[in-house]
């Protein structure tokens, strides 16, 4: 498949899209967490990728808005975790995300793709509080547990989860179909895009909660360090309860 090149309407091209992702990621990694991008060329080439997000990315708001004032690096937390990405903040002082990977792309986030970070935000109290009671029941004296995966003693701070069977997109997946979503979530399930939004999460209660329920039955779980996820887990992995 040939590669697809990039390019701007200030004149930025490069000849795919990793090259292109390369460049505004080393953009991004010269200024500190809460930083303003100064460099008067940094500021360009975000401005044009803004315009080609707003062109051919936004489902929702422009992402230019009234004007760009200015881009700030921040630290976004999802899912439990965090990222480093671009802000904007505008000439109103209205501010808002985006990203850069997806502006280079050229193409919106897939709906499933949104359907299943909504349901892993759901999921994430649920698995924080089976997380704690397992350490609670099985810690040894030090505060460890087995690894599911290696079978070393880990901390929690050090652990994650892995799912046993089905992965967790699996998951999302049958519940999905089991509604009769062949085409994705209907209109109203999700949250509609909206400024400084860096997670999708339930507007639809019902559907929210039935997921849980649906995770609850069919999720099996186990602890494991996070540096061993992704390998074959023990026959005698114990599994989270719900």
């Amino acid at each position: 498949m040939p590669k697809k090149s990039v390019s701007l309407d200030n004149g930025r091209m490069w000849p795919s899209q990793k090259a292109a992702e390369i460049y505004f990621r080393e953009i991004r990694d010269r200024y500190p967490v809460g930083g303003t991008v100064t460099a008067e060329t940094d500021h360009d080439d975000l401005l044009a990728l803004i315009r080609r997000h707003d062109l051919l990315v936004a489902d929702g708001p422009a992402k230019e808005g009234v004007g760009v004032r200015r881009f700030e690096v921040r630290r976004n937390f999802t899912n439990g975790g965090h990222t480093l990405g671009f802000w904007i903040i505008r000439t109103d002082e209205t501010e808002t995300d985006f990203s850069f990977i997806r502006a280079v792309a050229g193409a919106p986030r897939p709906l499933s793709s949104q359907l299943t970070d909504a349901c892993r935000e759901l999921v994430r109290d649920d698995l924080e509080s089976a997380r704690i009671e397992y350490f609670a029941l099985h810690a040894d004296g030090t505060g460890r547990v087995e690894c599911g995966i290696t079978g070393a003693m880990i901390p929690e701070r050090g652990s994650g989860f892995e799912y046993v069977g089905r992965s967790f997109s699996s998951i999302v997946s049958d519940w999905a179909l089991s509604n009769g979503w062949h085409e994705g979530p209907p209109p109203g399930t999700l949250t509609a895009p909206a400024d400084a939004q860096t997670a999708v999460v339930f507007a639809d209660r019902a559907a929210a909660a039935d997921f849980r329920r649906f995770h609850r039955a069919h999720a099996r779980v186990v602890i494991v360090d996070r540096e061993a996820r992704g390998g074959t887990v023990r026959d005698d992995a114990v599994m989270l309860e719900f």
